[in-house]
């Protein structure tokens, strides 16, 4: 779950990145419109998964992983919805965290086709 909120910063990241970059005013609210509910997303699973176990200590300054910035939005929304998909079949993940992960996955695979317009 981690690696997932890394992966989940990093695409916001990467929005802004290519937010900051363009010179297209379409793509600069596309940019935008992509980094929709990444915070949210984030801040739940902080809360429903580590703190509800108070796993607090888990949050190190390496949240930010820049080994998952990839200015290929397309390929990010796709490895991210992979990784969804693995956590998603896990025997260990109760139904709270199946449910957001779900949630999630079918975010992405609208932020899928809004990457594949950019």
């Amino acid at each position: 779950m981690y690696e997932l909120m890394q992966k989940l910063i990093a695409f916001k990241y990467t929005c802004k990145i290519n937010h900051w970059s363009t010179d297209k005013y379409s793509d600069h609210l596309l940019y935008d419109r992509l980094t929709e509910e990444l915070d949210t997303w984030v801040d739940s699973i902080a809360e429903c998964y580590f703190m509800s176990d108070n796993n607090k200590k888990v949050f190190k300054s390496d949240i930010m992983n820049p080994k998952f910035i990839n200015r290929d939005l397309v390929k990010l929304c796709e490895n991210i919805i992979s990784h969804l998909e693995e956590l998603s079949t896990d025997g260990d993940t109760n139904e709270g965290i199946k449910a957001l992960l779900t949630a999630i996955e079918e975010g992405f695979l609208n932020k899928l086709a809004l990457a594949k317009l950019a």
